[in-house]
């Protein structure tokens, strides 16, 4: 309480919010009337939904890009051999505030090989291999689409703000195949022609792989390796898929 001439005023502060000034016999006076509101912390946003775009090859057992002998029927067109994939549901689990936590969701991935031998691939003994072809393609390629679901570690460092953050990630993804065909262009006497071919190809059904991205705001680049052969075990050569590319969105 303070008096000041004749009259005496009362300082309330309530719980370090409210700051009142009263005077004796007279209605309250609210010299400042201030709410401090916690702000709430924003969820953990992370960098799995979005596109992706990417280029497609394969590492032999040693992790070099030479193909084994019995796999030469797989070599690539690299600048056309490209992944697509559309990461459309995602669900992010922060463990340490909105900096580090989990991340899983689902994703469509399409990869095209362009190959560059003019084959059939085509399971001979029980192996797959590339059956030779008497007449020379324009374009000869694999495509194979996966459903995938991953599951991510991923730190997340602000930079600028909230809102524009370095994101590192690393963790599994595991895809289930849904659909593989074989298309070959030629031309003969001046006519386009078209095979298309849908197979299993004795590719696998189910898969698992590594995954590794890094990026600012809603930009990054990734890269997913697989230890599994392309094809099921024991029924095609020793090749194993990688891609190395951009992804978009995700903010």
């Amino acid at each position: 309480m303070v008096r000041i001439g004749k009259k005496e005023y009362s300082i309330i502060i309530n719980d370090g919010e409210r700051v009142k000034i009263l005077t004796e016999g007279d209605d309250d006076i609210v010299v400042r009337e201030h709410v401090h509101k916690k702000k709430k912390m924003s969820r953990m946003n992370g960098i799995w939904d979005g596109l992706e775009i990417g280029v497609n090859n394969f590492l032999n057992y040693d992790n070099e890009l030479n193909l084994p002998a019995n796999g030469e029927f797989m070599d690539l067109k690299v600048p056309n051999s490209w992944g697509v994939n559309l990461n459309f549901a995602e669900k992010s689990f922060g463990l340490i505030g909105n900096y580090f936590g989990v991340v899983t969701g689902l994703g469509f991935e399409y990869n095209r090989y362009m190959l560059t031998n003019d084959v059939d691939v085509n399971e001979v003994d029980g192996f797959m291999t590339g059956v030779p072809l008497n007449i020379d393609l324009d374009k000869n390629r694999l495509s194979v689409c996966y459903l995938n679901v991953p599951l991510l570690a991923e730190i997340q460092l602000p930079i600028t703000g909230e809102s524009k953050r370095i994101h590192l990630s690393a963790g599994v993804i595991g895809g289930m195949r849904i659909c593989s065909r074989q298309v070959q262009k030629y031309t003969i006497d001046g006519e386009k022609q078209k095979n298309k071919t849908k197979d299993s190809f004795n590719l696998r059904d189910f898969r698992y792989g590594f995954t590794a991205r890094v990026g600012y705001g809603d930009f990054a680049f990734f890269a997913n390796y697989y230890p599994q052969t392309l094809f099921a075990e024991g029924m095609g050569p020793d090749i194993f898929p990688v891609t190395v590319g951009i992804h978009l969105g995700g903010e």
